[in-house]
């Protein structure tokens, strides 16, 4: 097993980073108001020369709290809009097909719908026009070939009767996209392939990481779009926009690539998983 840290790898790129990140981004926009939206990288970096120990435990608190406040805003939202969007990794590998972006959702879900495209606008706009019109999506959501699906079906069958002995009997693999079988999977192949411990634990932090650095831009995005409309910035700002907002997207790409591939990696070692022939 891996040895549990204070202070994981997780902790660092998934909390600490990102709230880092989000921190200098607030003391960057208050560097051009002060400026008067002049940016000289230098006079930017002399800002916080003077800090001392305790100003910086301070900034490694606050970075670390809200590195969490970030992470879970990015679970409601970058990882909720691919869930509605495309589903789940685990379904879409097994070409199992996906529920509609409205289905099973109650009135407040609905609500939320229809916010979060307007919140993640940058995300949204270039995931239609590049991911769904250019086919980028084939990318990071297209599935396994028939011959895997059959054997990770077949094998993941294996396994629940293997771990629910005479409580699963009438589980029907023509249904599998109704249950929640992934899980159990994860939980297996992380508790009995040691070997492969850290590549699983390694995407995690990955497409956290990239999860939250696609919030951030798409902060980003709305801040620059305020000063471009409101402050009668330049045409050079319009670049601004498009430029951060394509970052967003090209983050959200990064997301759903090591999404994919930790639900794949989990497909793949019950694939080879000798004890389940």
């Amino acid at each position: 097993m891996i040895k549990q840290n204070p202070f994981s790898l997780y902790d660092f790129l998934g909390y600490f980073i990102p709230g880092a990140l989000l921190i200098y981004l607030l003391l960057f926009i208050q560097y051009l108001e002060n400026f008067k939206g002049q940016f000289v990288f230098l006079n930017f970096l002399n800002t916080g020369k003077d800090s001392n120990l305790e100003e910086l435990l301070f900034f490694i608190i606050i970075s670390y709290g809200f590195g969490h406040l970030i992470n879970f805003m990015s679970s409601i939202t970058i990882e909720k809009y691919a869930n509605w969007k495309y589903d789940y990794p685990s379904k879409y590998l097994l070409g199992i097909e996906k529920n509609e972006y409205w289905q099973k959702s109650r009135k407040i879900g609905n609500i939320w719908r229809i916010l979060l495209p307007i919140i993640i606008l940058p995300v949204t706009i270039f995931d239609l026009i590049l991911g769904d019109i250019l086919k980028f999506k084939d990318f990071y959501t297209r599935k396994l070939d028939d011959f895997l699906i059959e054997i990770i079906k077949e094998k993941g069958l294996n396994l629940v009767n293997l771990l629910f002995k005479n409580k699963v009997n009438n589980l029907d693999v023509s249904k599998i996209g109704k249950y929640d079988f992934f899980r159990i999977f994860a939980h297996y192949t992380f508790e009995n392939t040691i070997n492969h411990q850290f590549k699983l634990v390694n995407y995690v932090v990955l497409y956290g990481f990239l999860r939250t650095l696609t919030l951030i831009t798409v902060a980003a995005f709305w801040y620059s779009l305020y000063s471009f409309i409101l402050l009668k910035s330049n045409v050079i700002n319009f670049y601004i926009v498009i430029g951060i907002g394509t970052i967003s997207y090209v983050f959200f790409m990064a997301f759903m690539k090591f999404y994919r591939r930790y639900t794949l990696e989990g497909f793949m070692l019950i694939a080879i998983d000798k004890d389940l022939i």
